[in-house]
Parts: structure tokens; C-alpha cells; sequence
């Protein structure tokens, strides 16, 4: 497939939670990308091709993912992966960015986002679920908890790295959109050690058990972040849509759209990533005043 394993400029900085690699590609506004689990920037392959036509499209690695290195202090509580994103967004003086949190980064990223919010053009909230995990969310929370990080669960994703090769190969398959095997092979051997695996299992696992933190997003959400431009985005047939995402967020946001992407799922960005990169595109448009086609609009 043409364009399927592009070279990205990656670029590196040292924080505090260790340095840190990121894909920088083109010019205008900044799109910052937030990768969740279990993947990495990568991910964002084909959301990127499209994006950095017309954006900047910034998308880093988390500390202990992909390019990046974790610093020996850094204890992957999701306290530090807020804080990570905060640091990173300061010391590259992001200013009027739109940031995509995805899956699991919708968690820390909105928890990070109040510290953020002065320099937010935007949010775009992706395929996650809504914060805290109450009322039909109870569902995810006991998944997450018994099911995703239990101890079978953690053994054959450790032994067989099975997460990363659940979404690298399986899930852009059901789009009809497998990627190269040289892209699924990058994709999974970014998690070539027993420790990276484990870090994947251990975001889950704190997003079932950690209460507090689950409050502090919803709380911080409605008191810094309601007034922020936000668009809900999120796949036909994407289980968090059924436990009531959707209707959540648009409750903490004020001035929210809501896109859904035709036939997909959790994962969008593999399979349809040009269709994610479009509505994203013409969502920012509009927030920035530039005209769009009334069919557009009409959508939006």
C-alpha cells in the first residue's frame, strides 16, 4: 500500500519524567496528538499523513513508550502522566493548540488539560469514556479491574505481547484496512520487553482502582474546562458510546459537537484515520472562522 510506513521527523527533549521522543510534522496551527494504550504515536499514522498537510501535528510518546524513555523517578501513576503532559505542552510553549486525547489519554490528558486551559483552542475527546466511572460506566470500571489487568490477562499479554498485536493487526482488519506488515511489526515490537507490556496493563488498571483521580477529572472538567470548544468524537459501535459517553461529556461541555464515525469501533484511527483527520479538519475550520462547504456545516 503507497504511503503506508512514512519517515516522521521525530525530535527528543529531556523533562522531567525523561526524554522524550515526538513526531513534529507540518506547518500552521498545532494539533497536539495523545496516545493512550496499548500503542504508541505510531498509532496516529494515518490521522498524521492527513493532518500535517494543513496543522503542525505534534504527537509525543509517553514516558516508557515508542522513542521515549522514562526517568528512573518516574512511577507511571497516572498522576505522573498528567504532569508529563503538562511539562511537555510548557516546555514546547504550546499556544492556542487543539489537543486530541484518545482511549485512555482522555484520562490523564483531562486531568491535565486545567493546566492547560489558557492555552487550549480546543479539545477533541476520542473513543473514551466518560469520567468517573459511574452510573453505566460501572461496566468499564469492572473490566478494567477484573478482567483487562487481571493476572491471566497480564501472563499472555506479557508472554505473547497480546494488546499491541490485538490493535496493530486485528483491529484495522475489521475496517477492512490492514496495515503493511512492516507497520504491525514496528507497532508490536515497540513493546518488546515484559516492562513495556506492563505498563500498558498498569494504565488500566489505575483507571479501574483509582477513584480520586476519576473525581478529580470530572470535577476539574466542569470547573476549568466547560467553556472550552470541544468535539466528541467517537466510532459507530464503540462500547463506551452504549455506557453513556456521549451524553456525559456533552453535559460537561458547553460548547460541544458531536461526530460519529460510520461502521468503527473503539480503534477509528486505523482503519478510517482519514476520516478522523477530516472531521477534525473541518470541526477546526469552523472554530477558526474559515469558511466551509454548507454540507459541512450542515454536518456540524
Amino acid at each position: 500500500m503507497a504511503n503506508q510506513f512514512p519517515a516522521y521527523n521525530v525530535r527528543h527533549i529531556n523533562l522531567k519524567s525523561g526524554e522524550i521522543g515526538f513526531i513534529d510534522e507540518g506547518k500552521g496551527k498545532t494539533i497536539l496528538l495523545v496516545h493512550g494504550a496499548p500503542f504508541t504515536s505510531l498509532g496516529y499514522m494515518r490521522v498524521i499523513d492527513e493532518l500535517r498537510k494543513t496543522y503542525r501535528v505534534v504527537a509525543p510518546d509517553l514516558p516508557g513508550f515508542g522513542s521515549s524513555s522514562a526517568a528512573a523517578g518516574f512511577t507511571a501513576k497516572l498522576e505522573d502522566y498528567s504532569a508529563f503532559l503538562v511539562e511537555f505542552c510548557q516546555v514546547l510553549a504550546l499556544d492556542d493548540f487543539y489537543m486530541y486525547l484518545f482511549d485512555s489519554a482522555g484520562c490523564f490528558g483531562l486531568h491535565a488539560a486545567p493546566a492547560l486551559a489558557s492555552k487550549l483552542a480546543g479539545l477533541v475527546i476520542a473513543d473514551t469514556v466518560a469520567f468517573p466511572l459511574t452510573g453505566r460506566a460501572w461496566a468499564v470500571r469492572f473490566v478494567l479491574r477484573y478482567i483487562v489487568s487481571s493476572r491471566p490477562a497480564r501472563f499472555l499479554n506479557r508472554k505473547l505481547n497480546l494488546l499491541p498485536w490485538l490493535v496493530a493487526t486485528v483491529v484495522p482488519l475489521l475496517g477492512f484496512k490492514p496495515f503493511s506488515r512492516r507497520v504491525r511489526q514496528a507497532m508490536i515490537t515497540q513493546f518488546d520487553t515484559e516492562e513495556k507490556r506492563d505498563r500498558v496493563l498498569n494504565i488500566f488498571s489505575q483507571m479501574g482502582w483509582n477513584d480520586r483521580f476519576m473525581f478529580e477529572i470530572s470535577e476539574g472538567t466542569k470547573k476549568y474546562l466547560s467553556h472550552i470548544p470541544a468535539l466528541l468524537l467517537f466510532g459507530q459501535f464503540d462500547p463506551v458510546r452504549f455506557v453513556g459517553a456521549v451524553p456525559r461529556f456533552q453535559k460537561m461541555f458547553a460548547k460541544c459537537t458531536v461526530r460519529i464515525i460510520p461502521l468503527e469501533e473503539h480503534f477509528p484511527i486505523f482503519a478510517s484515520g482519514a476520516k478522523v483527520a477530516r472531521e477534525m479538519n473541518d470541526w477546526i475550520k469552523q472554530q477558526e472562522g474559515i469558511e466551509v462547504p454548507r454540507a459541512v456545516q450542515a454536518r456540524i
